[in-house]
């Protein structure tokens, strides 16, 4: 493993490269000794990966955790109670929880959304309208990563970054990824690439649900809301990665093939603005 691993664009690419080598019936050993550093939030990657080659027959071991730091982080978000079957830190840390959730853990998923991260006192101030409006973003981002994925299950974990005054919330999928998914969609889009499929979706109003579905929601409200609140949203699929921080668009092509999705949501923590949605406002106590 590298000494240090970041949510960006070589963090992603690191993950994917482990994702397509480990994917045969061998043992896998994941050496930790030079690890200094890793953002909790990718344990959300690095859980689907060993869990989806798992049931492909690979079996893996992780090895020289020793490091206080390291074994706190990974044991603290409960990455190592569902991966080694180690006991989870119930005291109080700064981790979201590494999580496994499918279709039917709907309720779960949106207690999970409200209880670690609306219903925390660190993001910045939301009415109940811009905290329903939120929720529906995020569990839309879940509902359509396990619709169109073909996947089983999504993987999700977050932190809150003290320092940097930023919260993560990262959800993973390994199944059909946001190019397959356009390019079938439509046979103007059969020739997309990575970069072009992630950027389709991310318009408003495009989806990929049947006409007689409504969608389309989920990236376009949350897009919004962080343009706002000067936070970033990553999107990892195929061959694309894309990403926006405070307004500002990155897209590039990956060497390494990354077979499902990665969205990153990022708050700014800073922000003191408060949030309310549009039929909230009463025009007179403003006047």
């Amino acid at each position: 493993m590298p000494s240090s691993l970041m949510t960006d664009f070589e963090g992603f690419e690191f993950f994917a490269q482990l994702m397509n080598r480990t994917i045969e019936k061998r043992k896998y050993v994941l050496d930790f000794q030079d690890v200094t550093w890793i953002e909790a939030n990718l344990c959300a990657i690095l859980g689907a990966i060993i869990t989806k080659n798992k049931g492909l027959g690979a079996s893996f071991e992780l090895e020289n955790l020793g490091s206080s730091y390291l074994k706190a982080t990974l044991r603290n978000n409960g990455f190592l109670k569902l991966i080694k079957g180690e006991k989870e830190n119930n005291r109080k840390h700064s981790g979201i929880p590494f999580r496994e959730f499918d279709m039917k853990d709907e309720d779960e998923v949106e207690k999970y959304i409200y209880d670690y991260v609306l219903l925390s006192q660190k993001v910045p101030k939301m009415s109940e309208g811009a905290k329903r409006k939120i929720f529906r973003s995020i569990f839309e981002i879940y509902q359509n990563s396990v619709m169109h994925s073909g996947a089983k299950s999504v993987f999700v974990c977050g932190q809150f970054y003290e320092k940097k005054k930023r919260m993560a919330l990262t959800m993973v999928e390994i199944g059909h990824t946001f190019q397959y998914n356009v390019c079938n969609h439509s046979p103007e889009y059969s020739s997309y690439t990575g970069i072009e499929a992630i950027e389709w979706a991310v318009q408003s109003g495009n989806t990929t649900k049947p006409s007689t579905e409504t969608g389309g929601l989920g990236l376009d409200l949350i897009r919004s809301f962080l343009q706002v609140n000067k936070g970033k949203l990553q999107i990892r699929s195929a061959d694309g990665h894309w990403e926006e921080k405070k307004g500002v668009k990155l897209a590039l092509p990956c060497k390494n093939h990354f077979g499902g999705s990665v969205v990153n949501i990022e708050f700014n923590l800073f922000d003191k603005n408060q949030y309310y949605t549009k039929d909230e406002i009463d025009i007179k106590s403003i006047l």
